[in-house]
């Protein structure tokens, strides 16, 4: 009896650690800035550019800010939201976690499966490098995000063969940079579609919820390849 008790009670702690260090997010859409470091604006222009990009490819790019990993590397806590969210289409696992934490300094961009044979990491190195952490060094977390976020949507959109990705807002310059965003061929979501979209997004589904968009794919399947940085 006394060791049934002891096994029940180291089981009951166990499920407490579990509970405690799982990841529990607040989406909007396909942003949890638990940081707050996004205005509301910033926010909107990334989830309607990050709609676009899975209505019409199935990718999903989830945007995480956290205060802090908790004792937890960035590598594992990516990998964890990308499996607990089922990002990325069903059979595809398109899905991509672009992770900041303010305490440690740290970032991490997490491919998922359906993405490592069509992005190097070379390729999210030089986006870490050149847009990202630039920006984080000068606490400008806001565009830094903004501009990665940006960035890693077209490159997404490019290896799955979208060729009109519409893009909300305006894309900050690389720091080095004093011109504004470069012209290019991708279409902008006029004003007047929001609440069209937004009808499309809340209506539409067969995906799990996710804030007020349409939910991420259902795929899931990471397998721990991308690149972290620290600042």
């Amino acid at each position: 009896m006394l060791k049934k008790s002891c096994l029940l009670i180291i089981c009951f702690l166990l499920l407490g650690c579990v509970s405690a260090n799982a990841i529990d997010l607040k989406f909007n859409g396909f942003i949890a800035d638990e940081a707050n470091l996004l205005s509301d604006q910033v926010e909107q222009d990334l989830n309607m550019t990050l709609w676009d990009l899975q209505k019409k490819s199935g990718a999903d790019i989830a945007v995480v800010t956290l205060p802090t990993l908790n004792g937890q590397t960035v590598e594992k806590v990516a990998l964890e939201i990308g499996r607990t969210y089922k990002l990325g289409a069903v059979g595809k696992n398109n899905g991509m976690v672009f992770l900041t934490s303010l305490a440690e300094r740290r970032m991490r961009i997490e491919l998922g499966l359906g993405l490592e044979d069509k992005i190097s990491i070379s390729t999210l190195e030089n986006i870490r490098d050149n847009d990202i952490i630039p920006y984080y060094k000068n606490s400008d977390y806001a565009k830094g995000i903004a501009r990665g976020t940006y960035v890693l949507a077209k490159t997404v959109a490019q290896v799955e063969g979208v060729n009109n990705l519409k893009i909300q807002g305006t894309c900050p310059p690389p720091l080095n940079s004093s011109s504004s965003q470069s012209k290019s061929n991708e279409e902008h979501i006029p004003f007047w579609a929001y609440p069209f979209l937004l009808l499309g997004a809340l209506f539409g589904g067969g995906r799990r919820r996710s804030g007020s968009f349409g939910g991420f794919g259902g795929g899931g399947g990471f397998g721990g390849s991308g690149c972290s940085g620290s600042w």
